[in-house]
């Protein structure tokens, strides 16, 4: 979003000095493209067009993208929230939010996906009667990706709330621990784990739930995005990121890499059942690659160029158009003989390209221009 630092997906002020974080939400938007790609030719079936042919290790990926990917988008955008109330005051805060947050998703939400609707759902009223009697006047509506920007706003909101009502939430006080070393990394990891184990006797990963008819949750995964959230908010308060050493950032990477290979491993052999160890693995490939990939690149890719400038103006857009590109490459991948794994790769490179060059362009339109 352009001059904002209040999204997970908006360009962050060069004065910031954390570039490194546009790096990330970059990679980030990049996995979720290809998370998307996967979805018609791995071992999964909620998708609008799915290969005969499927490739078993695109379920790891999945996870592993789940145990972290959301979550990070989570705690970046959490780590700048208390700057944005501080500086504007809770009232311009949430208008802000509303703004570049909330006028993207109702767009995408009624004038995108309300006719696409209509039309796959194939029923037998006219267009306008189902836009407003059904689509909007029942809360039928399809949401997709775009629970994300419902969530982060609602999350917006309880913070909002919070620094309302408590003033402790609006000054800093002394941490119970000033800076997370190995010790407090690995007790959070085995709280997250718990949680995760918990909820997911009712809830297990898969499993949506409308919490508003315009909020989808998969509740399994709840736990993992509050709990980074409310931890990019801690973050910025002591300054966390700017602190954590070099080696600890290293080492938890390494433990997230490990946790992941040993998940792959272990869905390849079923040497465990996946019940009893992924929720302990799943917190650990989170926390690692979270602390890792924060830490590595504040010190080595705090640093960028035209291109991945051009990238990260352009994160948010892709983030929301890019369902489209991956749909149409995929449809057209369809007839083609070709391994699924490969097909993966190419609608992942293909519909990456497509996505930001388009989104180039909307961003240049009259209007779209001052909030994307």
């Amino acid at each position: 979003m352009k001059g904002s630092t209040e999204s997970a997906l908006s360009p962050i002020s060069e004065k910031s000095r954390l570039v490194y974080l546009d790096n990330i939400k970059v990679a980030l938007t990049l996995l979720v493209v290809a998370h998307h790609a996967g979805q018609a030719y791995g071992p999964t079936n909620d998708w609008p067009i799915l290969s005969v042919e499927r490739s078993s290790i695109l379920g790891s990926f999945f996870d592993v993208n789940g145990a972290f990917l959301m979550g990070l988008f989570f705690l970046i955008s959490a780590y700048f929230t208390p700057a944005s109330v501080d500086r504007k005051g809770i009232g311009s805060f949430l208008k802000g939010r509303f703004l570049l947050l909330g006028i993207p998703f109702v767009f995408m939400l009624v004038v995108v996906f309300g006719p696409i609707t209509y039309v796959v759902d194939k029923v037998d009223i006219g267009f306008w009667e189902y836009m407003f009697f059904v689509y909007i006047g029942q809360g039928d509506f399809e949401v997709g990706h775009l629970w994300f920007i419902a969530l982060l706003l609602v999350f917006s909101v309880c913070y909002s709330i919070a620094r309302f009502v408590s003033p402790l939430v609006n000054v800093r006080i002394k941490p119970i621990i000033s800076l997370p070393g190995h010790f407090s990394l690995l007790i959070f990891s085995i709280i997250l784990a718990f949680l995760n184990f918990i909820i997911r006797i009712w809830f297990p990963v898969g499993v949506w739930v409308d919490i508003f008819p315009f909020m989808p949750l998969e509740i399994g995964r709840f736990p993992q995005y509050a709990c980074f959230f409310v931890i990019g908010i801690i973050a910025y308060r002591y300054n966390w990121l700017n602190t954590i050493p070099t080696m600890t950032g290293v080492i938890w990477f390494i433990i997230g890499v490990m946790a992941g290979i040993i998940h792959y491993t272990n869905t390849s052999l079923n040497l465990i059942p996946s019940v009893i160890i992924w929720p302990l693995l799943e917190a650990f490939i989170g926390v690692g690659l979270m602390t890792g990939l924060l830490v590595i690149g504040r010190d080595f890719w705090n640093k960028r160029g035209r291109l991945m400038t051009w990238l990260a103006d352009n994160a948010f857009t892709v983030y929301l158009i890019h369902i489209f590109m991956v749909y149409l490459f995929q449809v057209t991948m369809e007839e083609i003989a070709m391994g699924p794994f490969l097909k993966f790769v190419i609608v992942s490179i293909t519909g990456a390209i497509l996505s930001f060059v388009i989104s180039h362009f909307i961003r240049k339109m009259p209007l779209v221009n001052k909030i994307l």
